[in-house]
């Protein structure tokens, strides 16, 4: 089995700005390294918890298809196309309503849906192939018109609860940070926010600045990005010389593992 990202975050869960409050850094001259190591912290971040913080794209190829298929990332936005390697050696779609997703579990679940089986496949390496889309935000556009968003590919319900981002710039007018919003007048992946359940949508008077989000990023993950970048930027060599150093007991690793997916043995 392999897994790929096919597409990348379209922004980091932590803003340059952001970050260089948390680092107590008021100059420029330190921007592109700030931003390698927003980077770096995230996928580090990600890869210890099997978990994507932005939206982004994966394909995972296996030789086969097992009786569940578990999607190694989560939270799940969504199943984009399951692809194999017929016995004759084209390749075919596998038709969405002949499986059910089950996006409630962590991992994800793929399976057949009642009454239907996994398809035959030829017998080659990555024969099967899954692309799906993992993230706790997804970049939303705004129509002013309408005070209506669309997400890039979530997905949403009535009632959700989200809260709003933004990296490069601001939001649109009449949308604020941190705060709480609630999901109403669902269309496909457009919708309208309240500040109640059940509410009057917002009035969005302009559109912002800057790629914005939508979803809720748990703050301990925030908060344990900062302290990562925080320690690679304060140490920028693999060893400390004449140094007695000790990880703080409620740092990084004690964040990330409250809400850390554990896969199978073969991931």
């Amino acid at each position: 089995m392999s897994l790929k990202v096919t597409v990348n975050p379209f922004a980091e869960p932590v803003s340059r700005a952001e970050m260089k409050i948390h680092l107590r850094v008021d100059t420029t001259a330190d921007d592109e390294l700030v931003d390698v190591l927003i980077s770096a912290a995230r996928e580090w971040s990600e890869n210890f918890q099997n978990r994507s913080y932005v939206a982004q794209t994966f394909e995972l190829k296996m030789d086969y298809f097992p009786d569940v298929i578990e999607l190694p990332r989560s939270p799940l936005i969504s199943v984009s196309s399951i692809q194999y390697v017929d016995a004759d050696g084209d390749t075919q779609t596998f038709d969405a309503s002949s499986y059910r997703v089950d996006s409630d579990s962590e991992p994800a679940r793929i399976t057949p849906a009642y009454d239907d089986s996994w398809p035959d496949v030829r017998a080659v390496t990555g024969a099967v192939t899954v692309t799906f889309v993992a993230g706790y935000a997804d970049k939303f556009t705004v129509t002013t018109s309408t005070n209506t968003c669309t997400a890039l590919g979530s997905t949403f319900t009535d009632g959700d609860l989200v809260r709003l981002h933004n990296s490069g710039g601001a939001l649109p007018v009449g949308l604020s940070a941190y705060t709480d919003y609630y999901i109403i007048s669902v269309s496909g992946n457009t919708f309208q926010l309240s500040t109640a359940s059940g509410g009057s949508a917002v009035d969005i008077t302009e559109a912002g600045v800057g790629t914005d989000f939508v979803g809720l990023i748990p703050s301990a993950i925030v908060s344990a990005l900062k302290l990562l970048c925080g320690h690679l930027y304060e140490n920028r060599e693999t060893v400390l010389v004449g140094v007695s150093a000790n990880e703080l007991p409620m740092g990084i690793k004690s964040l990330l593992s409250m809400d850390k997916v554990f896969q199978n043995a073969d991931w």
